[in-house]
């Protein structure tokens, strides 16, 4: 049974401010929660409610379509395997905006690999991929190959602006924590995945960050990620908003804090 009711699913499409950004806010969350199978609920109601065409779906229609798919979440054995029936219903849906939805969702499920790790994305979007019909599925690489001293660039100029006056002294800090962290970070996190913004602009990419931060109780980067999102255009009140979304989902898989979620004063 799923977590996602049709009332929370509702309540989390209308937070202030978020109304073409909520989707892969929540399911970035729900990854790093390590509740991929809800992933495609995210998306269907995404589909059914922000990408409506001509016809219009009635609320038992769309309660209807509200489960899990029936692989378990995170099996392996979901990988690779086609079954038509898990497929979200586009036909009466703007096939434009389902691409957009499709492409942001598996952007931030993506970006979320560099906060969480590579296993959740994967159960993640391999959930999501079971849910997308063909034809809104990518059939290559999104990111373009480019020299990597010109994504290395591309990546320090995302550092710095996400981290402003404090952007050397945060990454003196993790070179005398290891420089290899520093490297990595830099030169495999921001470079190639954080500062690609062809499908998340900078200030949607922040907003991913924030989400995937809250579930892991992380303060001291929160609070630098927080400001980041002001750094990369967000308003204050779209962050806060971010930030009660995420925490709300938190909370119906079960997470708890050491102490307050870290907020822009």
């Amino acid at each position: 049974m799923t977590l996602l009711t049709g009332s929370i699913l509702a309540s989390l499409r209308s937070t202030p401010l978020l109304a073409s950004s909520w989707y892969y806010i929540a399911a970035a969350t729900l990854s790093v929660c390590n509740r991929p199978e809800e992933i495609p609920v995210i998306f269907r109601y995404a589909i059914e409610h922000d990408a409506a065409s001509l016809h219009s779906i009635s609320a038992q229609e769309t309660w209807s379509r509200l489960s899990p798919p029936g692989s378990p979440s995170g099996s392996t054995a979901s990988f690779g395997s086609e079954d038509e029936s898990l497929f979200v219903e586009c036909s009466n849906a703007d096939p434009d905006r389902v691409r957009i939805i499709a492409r942001k969702t598996r952007e931030a499920l993506l970006k979320a690999a560099a906060l969480v790790g590579l296993p959740k994305s994967i159960n993640s979007l391999i959930q999501l991929r079971n849910a997308t019909p063909h034809e809104f599925r990518e059939d290559g690489v999104m990111r373009p190959a480019i020299p990597m001293e010109e994504e290395v660039h591309r990546g320090t100029e995302f550092w710095n602006r996400v981290y402003g006056k404090v952007s050397r002294r945060v990454l003196s800090q993790m070179s005398t924590a290891y420089p290899d962290l520093a490297h990595y970070t830099l030169q495999h996190v921001y470079s190639p995945l954080l500062s690609y913004t062809d499908v998340l602009s900078a200030k949607e990419t922040s907003f991913v960050i924030i989400a995937c931060l809250i579930p892991q109780d992380v303060n001291p980067q929160l609070k630098g990620h927080l400001k980041g999102g002001l750094n990369n255009g967000a308003t204050k009140e779209e962050i806060m908003s971010v930030r009660d979304l995420s925490m709300r989902i938190c909370r119906l898989c079960g997470i708890s804090w050491k102490d307050e979620v870290a907020k822009l004063s």
